[in-house]
């Protein structure tokens, strides 16, 4: 594992299948690791947008 801090999740198979086959699809990402990453990343963005907009 790369050295940094890192920690690990639990995601079903049924989910990491469907992961598999848009990267084999899309060649878009190196591992399941890396869409999960931006994945979670995109969320987080949007969250936070929705959140200022109440804000408002």
């Amino acid at each position: 594992m790369p050295n940094g801090n890192y920690r690990s999740v639990s995601i079903n198979d049924e989910l990491i299948d469907q992961i598999k086959q848009l990267i084999k699809k899309t060649g878009s990402y190196h591992s399941v690791a890396e869409f999960v990453s931006e994945a979670v990343r995109l969320r987080i963005e949007s969250l936070e947008k929705q959140q200022k907009q109440k804000e408002r």
